[in-house]
C-alpha cells in the first residue's frame, strides 16, 4: 500500500488556522488559538465515550472538544427532525437524508449551507461527498448551495484511489461508478458445504448454473451428510423475506420495484411478465423440497443454527460469513471453517447474472444556522481531516503505534486476536470509536482487520459476477427521492415478499393465484406510475 502522505492543507488547518476568535464557548490554550468545544446529535452518543484515548488523540489533533447530545437508537431520526424543526439542534446533528427533506430544510434555512468554497478548501470532504454519488443531484435540484454532509458508504472500498485521482482530475464519479469495472453488485450470494460437495463429486465455482446450483441443494438434502436424519434436513436455510431474492431475482432484478423500462419510462416490476416466470420458478422449486416445507414461518435468526447444525449445506446467510465460520467452528468442534464453507451465486436462467445496484449513500449531517463561520470551519476540518489519506487509516485502525504501526509501505494491526483469529474490535476498545467512523466516511480500505478468508471469498464472488453480463435494477437517484403521497401509499400497502410466499404455499394452482393477484395490483398501480412518469420523466 502506498505510504500515506500528509496534505499541505491538513498541516494547515491543523497546526495553524485554527481560529483567532470563536462563538458559543470555546476554552483557550495557547497564543491566540482556542480549543473549541462543539456539540454534536449523534445515536447512542455517551459522555464516557470522552475518556477513551481515541477521542483524546483525535481531538487533540484538531483542538477540539465535542458535547455529545444523544440521540436514541430507536428514534434518532425523528429527534432529529424535531431539533431541526425547533431551531434548538446542537451545532451538528445525525439525520436521515432524503433529497426532498433536505431541499426542504435548504429553502426553510433552518440549517446552515456551507461556504462556497467549501470544495477547494476541504478537498477530503469533497472526495468524500462525491462518493456519495448524490452530491451533484443535491446541486442540481438545489438554489446552487450544499446544506449539510451525506456519508458516503464502502461499496468502493477496492478502488478508492482509483476514484480518489479521479476526483483530483475532476471526473464525474457517479459515472465511474456506473462502468462495468467499478460497478457495485450487491453482496448477495449463498454461502455452501463446500466440503460436501466434494465428497459428493458435485462440480463447484463463485457462479454455478441455475439447475446446477438447484440440484446441487437436492443432493445435499438426500445424502444428509450431516448425519441428522433425513427427516431432520432442508434444502436451503432461507426464510420468506430473502427466497425471492434467488427465485424471483433470477428472473427480474425489479421484480417489486419501480424502474425505467427499454423505453426510458417507468413501470412496476411486480406487474411484468419476467415476474410470473419467476414466481413460477419459486412455487417450482417450493414443491422439490428445495425450500423447506416451514420456510414460510422459519424465523431469521434460526436460519444460521440450522446451517451450523449440518441440518442444511446452504444457506443464504443474514450474518456476515466471518461471524457463520465463527458460529460453525463453535458448534463443529474438529471442523474448520475454511476448509467446509464457500460462497456462490447463481447465473440465471437467461446467461446473466440477476441483481440489484446499490446506492452509495446513508444519512447525512446538518449544521445549526446560528453556529459561527469559526465554528463551522472547526467541524469541517475534522470532516476533511476523518476523510483524508493520514485520518482514513487512523480512524479505521485506531491510535498509531497503539492500535497499529506503519512501515515500510505497509499497515499492520497490532491490536490482539481473540480466540476465533479476530482481531478485537475497535469499537469495543474505544467506545468513541463509532462516532468518529460513521461522521464522515473515513476513505479507506481497512479489510485487513477483518477474517482474510471471509472477506477474500466474497471479494472473488463479486469479481466473478462482473465476468458475466449484468441485468441489475439500476441505482436511480430521482426515485430514490421521489416522495408523492399515492407513491407512498402504495409501496406501504403490499408486502411484496410476504404476499408471494403465500401464494407459493397455498393450495391451488400458483399460476392462477398470482394471475387474480396482479389483476387487483395493475388496477392500483396504473395511477400510480402515470404520475411518476409525469412528474419525473422531462
Amino acid at each position: 500500500m502506498k505510504k500515506t502522505i500528509i496534505s499541505l492543507l491538513v498541516i494547515t488547518l491543523v497546526t495553524g488556522m485554527l481560529f483567532t476568535g470563536c462563538k458559543n464557548g470555546g476554552e483557550e490554550t495557547s497564543g491566540n488559538d482556542k480549543r473549541m468545544k462543539i456539540s454534536v446529535g449523534f445515536p447512542g452518543a455517551d459522555e464516557t465515550w470522552k475518556e477513551d484515548d481515541y477521542y483524546k488523540y483525535i481531538t487533540d489533533k484538531l483542538n477540539i472538544d465535542i458535547d455529545f447530545k444523544t440521540l436514541s437508537e430507536d428514534s434518532a431520526a425523528e429527534k432529529a427532525r424535531i431539533w431541526i424543526a425547533s431551531g434548538n439542534m446542537p451545532d451538528v446533528t445525525y439525520a436521515a437524508y432524503s433529497l426532498n427533506e433536505y431541499l426542504k430544510y435548504g429553502q426553510q434555512g433552518v440549517i446552515r449551507e456551507l461556504p462556497s468554497d467549501w470544495e477547494e478548501k476541504y478537498p477530503n470532504v469533497g472526495y468524500a461527498m462525491a462518493m456519495t454519488g448524490v452530491l451533484n443531484n443535491m446541486k442540481k435540484n438545489g438554489d446552487g448551495k450544499i446544506y449539510g454532509l451525506v456519508r458516503a458508504l464502502d461499496h468502493y472500498t477496492e478502488f478508492l484511489d482509483e476514484f480518489r485521482a479521479a476526483y483530483k482530475e475532476g471526473k464525474d464519479l457517479r459515472e465511474m461508478m456506473g462502468e462495468t469495472k467499478y460497478r457495485y453488485i450487491d453482496s448477495y450470494g449463498f454461502a455452501y458445504r463446500k466440503d460436501w460437495a466434494e465428497k459428493l463429486g458435485i462440480k463447484t465455482d463463485y457462479i454455478m448454473e441455475y439447475d446446477d446450483f438447484m440440484d446441487m441443494v437436492l443432493k445435499f438434502k438426500e445424502a444428509d451428510l450431516g448425519g441428522v436424519g433425513a427427516e431432520n434436513t432442508i434444502g436451503i436455510a432461507v426464510d420468506h423475506t430473502e427466497a425471492p431474492n434467488l427465485f424471483v431475482t433470477a428472473y427480474n432484478s425489479s421484480y417489486k420495484y419501480f424502474h425505467k423500462d427499454e423505453s426510458g419510462k417507468y413501470v412496476y416490476g411486480l406487474l411484468e411478465d419476467s415476474t410470473a416466470e419467476g414466481i413460477k420458478a419459486y412455487a417450482e422449486a417450493y414443491k422439490k423440497g428445495i425450500l423447506s416445507k416451514g420456510f414460510f414461518t422459519q424465523k431469521s435468526s434460526d436460519l444460521d443454527a440450522l446451517f451450523c447444525s449440518q441440518r442444511s449445506g446452504v444457506i443464504f446467510p443474514r450474518t456476515l460469513v466471518r461471524d457463520l465460520i465463527v458460529d460453525f467452528e463453535k458448534s463443529n468442534p474438529g471442523l474448520v471453517g475454511e476448509e467446509c464453507i464457500d460462497v456462490c451465486w447463481v447465473l440465471s436462467p437467461d446467461g446473466k447474472i440477476h441483481g440489484r445496484e446499490s446506492s452509495n449513500h446513508l444519512n447525512a449531517y446538518y449544521f445549526n444556522p446560528e453556529i459561527s463561520d469559526e465554528k463551522m470551519d472547526r467541524i469541517l476540518s475534522l470532516a476533511d481531516y476523518i476523510s483524508s489519506e493520514e485520518g482514513g487509516p487512523q480512524v479505521r485502525l485506531g491510535v498509531p503505534d497503539v492500535d497499529y504501526k506503519f512501515e515500510n509501505g505497509e499497515y499492520t494491526i497490532l491490536r490482539e486476536k481473540n480466540a476465533n483469529g479476530v482481531y478485537e474490535s475497535l469499537n469495543e476498545k474505544y467506545s468513541s470509536a463509532e462516532f468518529f467512523q460513521v461522521f464522515l466516511n473515513p476513505m479507506f480500505d481497512d479489510e485487513m482487520d477483518l477474517q482474510g478468508y471471509a472477506i477474500d471469498i466474497f471479494n472473488n464472488l463479486k469479481n466473478a459476477k462482473r465476468q458475466h453480463e449484468l441485468s441489475l435494477l439500476n441505482w436511480d437517484d430521482e426515485r430514490d427521492a421521489y416522495a408523492a403521497e399515492d407513491y407512498v401509499k402504495f409501496k406501504a400497502s403490499y408486502n411484496v415478499n410476504s404476499m408471494l410466499a403465500e401464494i407459493v404455499v397455498a393450495d391451488g394452482d400458483p399460476e392462477e393465484l398470482w394471475a387474480k393477484k396482479r389483476a387487483e395490483i395493475e388496477a392500483l398501480a396504473k395511477p400510480v406510475v402515470d404520475n411518476m412518469n409525469a412528474a419525473l420523466i422531462k
